[in-house]
C-alpha cells in the first residue's frame, strides 16, 4: 500500500475511534426510530378519549411504546397506535397508557414487563410482571444487555415524562426523546440514572426472556 494511502488508512481509523469514544453509548443491537409526540403529522390529534390532551401535549409514553415497536421491527406512528389503543381498551381515565396493551399490535411477539409503576392499581399486575421499588441502572443494563428495551419515566419541566433507553457505555445511557425528537444521553439531559429515573418498564421479545 502507498504511503498515501497508508496516511488515509489511518486518519479513518482514529476518526471511527473519536466516534466510538465521543458519540452516543452502544445501543441494544436494534435500530429504535425516533418519533416526535410534537410532530405536525399527529401532534393535534386527541390522546385516547380525553377532550383536552394531545399526542403532542401529553403523549411521550405513547409515542415511546411507537417507537419501541418499531425497533423490534413492527413500526408504528404514534397517531396509528393512538388510534389502535382508543379502539382496543389501551387507555384507562381516558388517557393513561396501558404498558402491556401498547404493544398488542404485534400480535405477541414484543411483550411488556413491568419493573414499577408507582400508583398504578393493584388489578393491573399479571403474572409475568417484576416488580421493583427501585429499578436500577444494573437492572437497566442487564435488560439492555439481553437485546431488550426500557422506557424510563422521568422528569421534564417538573412533570412527569417518558423516554426510551436504547443502550450504555459505562455509566453513560442513551435515550429516545418523544418531546425533542432526538437522540441523547439521559446524563446530559435528564441526570444521573439513580437521581433521574421514577419507573421502568422493559419490553422483550419472549425468545430474549
Amino acid at each position: 500500500m502507498k504511503r498515501g494511502s497508508w496516511r488515509a488508512l489511518l486518519v479513518l481509523l482514529l476518526s471511527l475511534a473519536a466516534l466510538a469514544v465521543d458519540g452516543l453509548p452502544v445501543s441494544a443491537g436494534l435500530t429504535v426510530p425516533v418519533y416526535g409526540q410534537r410532530a405536525a403529522r399527529w401532534a393535534h390529534q386527541g390522546l385516547g378519549t380525553d377532550p383536552i390532551d394531545t399526542i403532542g401535549s401529553s403523549g411521550c409514553a405513547l409515542t415511546a411504546a411507537a417507537m419501541v415497536q418499531g425497533g423490534f421491527g413492527y413500526p408504528i406512528s404514534p397517531d396509528a397506535l393512538n388510534r389502535w389503543l382508543t379502539q382496543h381498551g389501551g387507555y384507562v381515565q381516558n388517557d393513561l397508557l396501558l404498558w402491556r396493551t401498547a404493544v398488542l399490535p404485534t400480535g405477541g411477539a414484543v411483550r411488556w414487563k413491568w419493573l414499577h409503576v408507582p400508583g398504578m392499581v393493584p388489578q393491573l399486575r399479571t403474572d409475568d410482571q417484576d416488580i421493583n421499588d427501585t429499578p436500577s441502572a444494573t437492572l437497566a443494563r442487564h435488560e439492555l444487555d439481553a437485546g431488550n428495551l426500557v422506557v424510563a419515566e422521568v422528569r421534564l419541566y417538573g412533570a412527569m415524562h417518558f423516554v426510551v433507553l436504547t443502550g450504555y457505555r459505562g455509566e453513560t445511557f442513551s435515550i429516545n426523546d418523544p418531546w425533542f425528537a432526538d437522540q441523547t444521553t439521559l446524563q446530559g439531559r435528564y441526570g444521573a440514572y439513580a437521581g433521574a429515573v421514577y419507573s421502568a418498564q422493559v419490553y422483550y421479545r419472549p425468545q430474549s426472556r
